[in-house]
């Protein structure tokens, strides 16, 4: 049922039966006329929400759904992003649900993006569509982190975190399916537009600030605010560095094995189209991963545990990353993930040496797939 599409065919004579039935039937003005409610009056914000919901309604739940799939270029698109985002966004209301919100939109661009270069319909017009639709997305995202962080900095390392493992992990993909592609532009312009998400993400690795001083500026603003009498009570109320940091890797790491449980339930569907040494490779990485997040216990350094499960995460997301897409695009060859670092091994058996063969051996047999396009997998 997932690979049942219409055909140009089809989708043409629709549209001219839409067209012809529109122009037999021209829009009139209505004869009602709505009263505003004085509720809706008085609270913009919620009149703004309304009036998504009902546009929404009038276009009809059908095709809003049918929208979600779409991409730049097909017909229904413009309403994915013009009616049913725009409610979504609405809605968020809070400076933490709309980066959490963006941020979740700005992904869906890089999905589209991995759309067309998969199908090879990759233009310069829609790379730099996409890319503008990102970037406006980005910029929101990073303005409501730091609206965050002023009042929940761990909350506000999570999604930073998240976002940044997203963009590294969705570019790679691109970059993945643009050096199969047959169309010359497509696959310049994937190219391009994977190196724009790249690069974007190194910038927010570089732009993020340590947790710490941030509370230690959050704390002196708050002191600055209290009499000499209340001193007592806000040394009590403060938080330790040391224990936000502690907080921040351990709301990452729950986001990585989280992730990771997600990335093990991609990989139990696909395993029957699957070879076995791709398989074992993306089992392998997975491992891996859980074995870093093990070691993450038993360091005492607090700087350095944050970088290592920023890894962690990285790792995770790109893993799960590359599965999704090898479910969604079965005609290429995207698997095992790349880059992923050999940190740890939670394998059960505890048969290190065993399972480092095994990854490469997995190593091995994609390696000899990519130049020569044979060997068994």
């Amino acid at each position: 049922m997932q690979e049942v599409r219409l055909s140009e065919r089809e989708r043409a004579l629709m549209r001219r039966v839409l067209e012809s039935a529109m122009r037999a039937r021209p829009p009139q003005k209505s004869p009602i006329r709505v009263t505003p409610s004085p509720i809706i009056f008085f609270i913009p914000r919620i009149a703004s929400a309304l009036a998504f919901v009902l546009i929404l309604a009038i276009v009809g739940g059908g095709t809003a759904y049918a929208a979600e799939g779409a991409v730049p270029g097909d017909f229904l698109y413009p309403i994915k992003v013009s009616v049913n985002e725009k409610v979504v966004a609405a809605l968020a209301q809070s400076a933490e649900s709309k980066a959490t919100v963006h941020a979740r939109f700005a992904e869906r661009r890089m999905q589209e993006a991995e759309a067309l270069s998969a199908r090879g319909t990759m233009t310069a017009e829609a790379k730099v569509a996409l890319e503008e639709r990102f970037n406006d997305h980005a910029q929101v995202v990073e303005e409501a982190v730091a609206a965050v962080e002023e009042e929940n900095p761990i909350a506000a390392a999570d999604i930073s975190a998240r976002f940044e493992s997203a963009v590294g992990a969705h570019s790679a993909v691109i970059a993945r399916l643009s050096e199969k592609g047959e169309d010359t532009e497509s696959r310049r312009e994937s190219e391009n537009l994977s190196r724009t998400l790249r690069e974007r993400g190194r910038r927010l690795a570089r732009a993020e600030t340590p947790v710490a001083p941030k509370v230690e500026r959050s704390r002196a603003l708050e002191t600055a605010q209290f009499s000499a009498e209340d001193a007592t009570m806000t040394r009590s109320a403060a938080l330790p560095a040391d224990d936000t940091d502690a907080e921040v890797v351990a709301r990452i790491e729950l986001t990585a094995s989280t992730t990771l449980k997600e990335a093990e339930a991609h990989l139990s569907a696909l395993r029957e189209r699957l070879g076995a040494t791709t398989s074992a490779r993306t089992k392998a990485q997975i491992s891996n991963i859980r074995g870093l997040i093990k070691k993450l216990h038993e360091d005492k350094g607090g700087s350095s545990k944050k970088g290592r499960i920023e890894r962690a995460l990285n790792d995770a997301v790109t893993v799960k990353t590359f599965l999704e897409a090898q479910e969604k695009f079965r005609e290429h060859i995207l698997l095992p993930a790349p880059d992923i670092e050999s940190n740890g091994n939670d394998d059960e058996s505890g048969d290190s040496d065993t399972q480092g063969d095994e990854q490469k051996e997995g190593k091995k047999g994609w390696k000899e797939k990519e130049e020569g396009n044979s060997g068994e997998d």
